[in-house]
């Protein structure tokens, strides 16, 4: 079993009436420099061309405040209900962002932010 190390979680929440979050977020170390973002209990409204972004910004509650953060995509979503796991790219400093968030790149749309806090 890889021993992982939660560096940072939070919790996603609506984004608005039309675009609902939840679910917990948690940044997890393992070995070998191995960095991942880890989804459970997690549902988001549906929606195209969903996104998984690291956003700089601590509690983005608009589109215009991912908008005016600097992100890191880490790809599509992988469902919009379910436990889903991502790698985050080696080298990325995870202390420097503040959010997760669910984002519709095609409309540049956010469904549902969650602020990092340090720890589990």
């Amino acid at each position: 079993e890889l021993q992982l190390t939660a560096l940072k979680s939070g919790t996603f929440v609506d984004a608005d009436s039309a675009h609902k979050g939840s679910g917990k977020a948690e940044i997890l170390q393992g070995g070998a420099g191995t960095t991942l973002l880890r989804l459970t209990d997690f549902r988001v409204t549906n929606g195209p061309d969903l996104e998984v972004w690291l956003v700089k910004a601590p509690e983005p509650k608009s589109s215009s405040d991912v908008a005016a953060s600097e992100w890191l995509s880490l790809g599509a979503l992988k469902g919009n209900v379910g436990d889903q796991t991502y790698v985050i790219p080696e080298g990325t400093d995870v202390s420097e962002y503040g959010s997760v968030v669910i984002w519709c790149e095609q409309f540049g749309v956010l469904f549902s932010p969650a602020t990092l806090q340090p720890g589990a």
